[in-house]
């Protein structure tokens, strides 16, 4: 059996292991303490049967209602675009609101589009995979595209968030209108439950060996080698012709020992995100007409809201996704880009398990941005209750995205590299 090479995304430590990796458990990183393979959590032998049927629960969540609301007699619904086409529909015609125009383009983005493509690539490389393909000596190039493709898709694709996102809408709209949960919110949720099932059979491994054995390209011992951040394939590092490597031969991605413009990116994006989240705390998000009489709320406001309902655990959980996660990406980016700086030691792994943590809690910040959506579509009763989106959150939905990338565009393999380079 040859020898599989392994390489650690977060530190760049190498590794070199028996090819018949065990199949349960997993292998990490001693270094920083990442994940280098995990065993499928649950090993179903065809997949494509929980693929379709998310797909068809994807269908049933975008044809039927989410929530369903009335006030004194007069009846809403609204299902998860409803909220994108009620935020797009809002800056019609008002410059002042093409910020919220572009909110509800975001939401439209990443509840409807993603999570339908995202669907409709798994189960394209699923069926031809498990059909059989899988055997043949050589699989398309398409289908190693169609899969980095759906991998690069799929933390974009948040009907999880939307979920939690419509929980804290349930209990803000109980309190002002009579609501129940549609035939699209039992959907909703059920996607996310197969969605999860999904993730977890496949792994991160699963497919993308089934689509080439990474065996094939181990580069022979102190050969130098590069890792593939798109597939993760460990592959030498020049060609058999002597040629430096440009592209995975299994994804086809373009390589390079580290990501490109990487520092430059993060400290973009990051300076811009902290400049646009003092406004998206100090406006409101929302504001609410009753009979009348509006109030508006910002972010914080809403967090006593529900706490003053009695709602805590809500609370908290909006505290955490709106105002400490930004904060600590934030804060987590400067300090990371200040230690590459002065090359410092202090801390290296805990800085690198801290991006690693940011970097997966990021998407769930969203939750606001849904909640307006929803609450924006369902509650339009006129004099009696209206619910009016805020410049607020056009800010927050701006500080999100630009966080997400800011985090995503970072090597944390150059804080390794920096402490390899001198010493503080």
């Amino acid at each position: 059996m040859d020898d599989l090479n392994l390489a650690c995304r977060d530190c760049g430590e190498h590794y070199r292991t028996r090819g018949d990796l065990p199949r349960r458990g997993s292998l990490r990183c001693r270094r920083c303490g990442a994940t280098l393979w995990r065993a499928p959590a649950a090993r179903f032998p065809d997949p494509r049967a929980f693929a379709l049927t998310a797909a068809i629960f994807l269908v049933l969540v975008n044809t039927f209602p989410v929530f369903d609301v009335s006030i004194m007699g007069d009846h809403r619904s609204g299902g998860v675009g409803s909220g994108a086409v009620a935020l797009m529909t809002y800056g019609s015609g008002i410059s002042a609101g093409s910020g919220i125009s572009a909110v509800g383009a975001l939401v439209a983005l990443i509840a409807v589009a993603i999570p339908a493509i995202s669907i409709a690539l798994t189960l394209v490389v699923l069926f031809y995979l498990w059909a059989g393909a899988s055997h043949r000596a050589q699989i398309p190039r398409i289908v190693g595209l169609t899969w980095r493709a759906a991998v690069h898709l799929r933390p974009w694709s948040m009907l999880d968030v939307f979920l939690l996102a419509a929980v804290v809408a349930y209990t803000r709209l109980g309190q002002l209108a009579d609501t129940a949960i549609g035939v699209g919110g039992y959907a909703l949720a059920a996607f996310v439950v197969i969605q999860v099932l999904i993730d977890q059979m496949l792994g991160r491994d699963r497919v993308w060996s089934a689509i080439d054995n990474p065996l094939k390209y181990s580069p022979p011992p102190g050969a130098p080698a590069m890792l593939c951040l798109d597939c993760d394939l460990v592959v030498a590092a020049r060609t058999e012709e002597g040629a430096a490597r440009r592209h995975c031969p299994r994804c086809h991605a373009r390589l390079a020992w580290r990501r490109p413009g990487s520092l430059a990116t993060t400290v973009a994006f990051s300076i811009a995100g902290l400049i646009l989240y003092l406004p998206a705390n100090l406006f409101p998000v929302l504001s609410v007409t009753r009979f009348g009489h509006t109030e508006a709320y910002t972010i914080m406001g809403g967090i006593r809201d529900l706490a003053a309902a009695g709602l805590w655990p809500l609370a908290l959980l909006v505290l955490l996704a709106s105002i400490i996660v930004p904060v600590l990406k934030l804060a987590s980016l400067g300090w990371c880009l200040v230690a590459i700086r002065w090359r410092s030691r202090l801390l290296l792994r805990q800085r690198t398990v801290l991006h690693r943590f940011v970097r997966y809690i990021g998407r769930w910040s969203n939750i606001d941005v849904f909640v307006v959506a929803m609450v924006v579509a369902l509650v339009q009763f006129g004099f009696i209750t209206t619910i009016e989106p805020g410049p607020g959150i056009a800010s927050f939905a701006a500080v999100v995205v630009l966080t997400m990338i800011a985090t995503d565009a970072f090597d944390s393999r150059l804080m390794w590299d920096a402490v390899s380079e001198g010493r503080k």
